[in-house]
């Protein structure tokens, strides 16, 4: 199977395109289920910070990104179980771990000021007179040389 990256192409149609992908389409389908169940019975910052990531027996295994998310979910454990109980997969009890490295996409990487900016923080800087803006322009411009 030869597959060009584009952005285009959908993940349902690669798992579909490739047998040995196929198998996980509907596991990787019922865990995108129980997430969006999971995020309304937790606050918006929990659910961001956590992913079910599997149903082992009749226990949900959590992962979450810190102490206080994990801390919450395992505060809410009964609501939480009984929100991701399904027929086919009953759900009683929570397993949460916390993996730091696991559900947060990383931090996009933060961009210098293009030139024409300091340049024009440069000019400014000239045409202050003395006083705290003037410090803080400076502050902002030694940051920026280095």
């Amino acid at each position: 199977m030869t597959v060009r990256p584009s952005p285009l192409v959908r993940v349902r149609g690669l798992l579909q395109a490739d047998r040995t992908f196929a198998v996980a389409l509907p596991e990787a389908e019922r865990l995108a289920v129980l997430n969006r169940r999971f995020a309304t019975v937790v606050p918006a910052a929990v659910a961001r910070a956590c992913r079910v990531a599997a149903i082992q027996g009749e226990t949900a295994l959590v992962f979450c990104a810190n102490g206080a998310a994990a801390s919450r979910v395992r505060a809410q454990a009964k609501g939480v179980a009984k929100a991701l109980a399904m027929a086919d997969a009953p759900v009683v009890a929570l397993k949460v771990k916390v993996r730091a490295d696991w559900s947060l996409p990383e931090r996009p990487e933060k961009r210098d000021l293009p030139a024409a900016a300091l340049g024009a923080f440069r000019d400014l800087d000239e045409h202050l007179p003395e006083g705290a803006l003037k410090d803080a322009v400076e502050r902002l411009l030694a940051r920026r040389r280095g």
